[in-house]
């Protein structure tokens, strides 16, 4: 990691009070735990990791051989067979292995300035990260796959949501007890995590920018009694859907289907709130 901390020089009204802040981090992560049923079955099927599949579909012999080889029935791995078709998948058992791999860096920004405007004072807080990339495998043997600008993956236990950048903004302004503020949450356009891999239909992501933006205000009545308000999802911007069907077809009983994304789109839509703090 490194990072820097540059504070205003000048000391005009203005500018006196601006500050910006970079971090830069890059993290590696081998022998990283994981269990993934895709992994468990790709050791199986994989000719690589298990050359005994290769020809195995049309010969019952290879087919049994290659269902109870290390790779398959190993203690690491057991995939069971359906008897029909020959090497038909049945159950998956995956439990955890060490060999996966994770390498991430990025960098992350904050910008803090404030004035004195009129009888109060105008503030700006800017919150950002952008990802230099994002690489993951699950396998020793696998190429890393940078899932920037996807949704990512969930294996060896990471979060999904690997948005190249995203954006935190509040501008506040306190005028005595009263204060107000506005605050902007921008997330650019995002894949789904096939698009790391190979070009895909966006399914799963959001192909437009989505922002969300929220007032509020408060007033301190007393040194110990506070009242505030506020609205959230100001301009009640929907959630995209996401995990559809492309080629549904309600005519022929194939529907779109799909879901919202709650943790990172709102699915509440605008809503307001009144509240009071009170110190005894």
């Amino acid at each position: 990691t490194a990072g820097v901390v540059i504070s205003s020089p000048f000391t005009s009204k203005y500018l006196s009070r601006l500050r910006l802040s970079l971090d830069w981090y890059a993290v590696h992560l081998t022998h990283a735990i994981g269990v993934s049923p895709a992994a468990t079955i790709q050791r199986c099927f994989d000719p690589f990791y298990n050359p005994l599949v290769a020809g195995a579909a049309n010969d019952a012999a290879k087919a049994i051989a290659a269902a109870t080889s290390q790779a398959c029935a190993g203690p690491t791995t057991t995939v069971t067979y359906d008897p029909s078709p020959t090497l038909g998948l049945g159950r998956v058992t995956a439990t955890y292995t060490n060999e996966g791999e994770a390498k991430i860096s990025g960098i992350d920004a904050q910008l803090d300035w404030g004035a004195d405007i009129g009888p109060g004072t105008l503030s700006l807080n800017v919150v950002g990260s952008y990802y230099l990339y994002y690489k993951v495998k699950e396998l020793a043997h696998n190429p890393l796959v940078n899932y920037v600008g996807t949704f990512g993956t969930g294996s060896l236990g990471l979060q999904l949501g690997v948005y190249r950048w995203r954006l935190l903004t509040n501008i506040g302004y306190k005028w005595g007890p009263a204060s107000f503020g506005l605050q902007w949450q921008h997330l650019p356009s995002i894949e789904d995590a096939g698009q790391a891999i190979a070009p895909t239909p966006n399914t799963v992501g959001d192909p437009h920018p989505y922002d969300l933006f929220a007032l509020n205000a408060s007033y301190e009545v007393t040194d110990n009694f506070t009242v505030r308000a506020g609205v959230d999802n100001l301009f009640n911007r929907a959630p995209p859907l996401t995990g559809y069907n492309p080629n549904y077809d309600n005519s022929a009983g194939t529907i779109r289907g799909g879901s919202y994304n709650s943790n990172f789109y709102d699915t509440l839509g605008r809503r307001f709130y009144v509240g009071a703090n009170m110190k005894f």
